[in-house]
């Protein structure tokens, strides 16, 4: 009886654990970025939606409002999405480690990389 208790007691503790981490890595909800860009820092929001592994959302700074897509897979999230400048328009990846609070990555795009910190709002 005391085996089968146990057991019991493993296996709903390893599912709250995995419920927790899958909560933990949702990345839905509105998150303030910082980008070290090359003409210096620059602010801008994002609101993020995720079903599953799929996200979806915008992102707002100072070259306008954009719409984004991808994945979240774990703690990666990688998003794409372009831009319309002055300079034309520009296609950008965005790859990030994410936790509960904060995420930290890079944006790709296409003519240099900037790396990016973000914290949820």
């Amino acid at each position: 009886m005391t085996r089968l208790l146990s057991s019991i007691a493993l296996a709903l503790s390893l599912a709250l654990g995995a419920a927790a981490a899958a909560a933990q890595n949702d990345v839905s909800g509105n998150w303030t970025l910082t980008i070290n860009g090359p003409q210096g820092v620059i602010d801008s929001d994002a609101t993020l939606k995720q079903d599953g592994e799929k996200v979806t959302g915008s992102f707002s700074g100072p070259a306008g409002d954009a719409t984004v897509a991808g994945t979240m897979n774990g703690s990666t999230l990688a998003l794409a999405f372009s831009v319309n400048t002055p300079e034309g328009v520009f296609d950008i990846k965005l790859s990030a480690e994410v936790n509960s609070t904060e995420m930290k990555g890079t944006l790709d795009y296409g003519m240099g990389v900037a790396d990016f910190t973000g914290k949820r709002k």
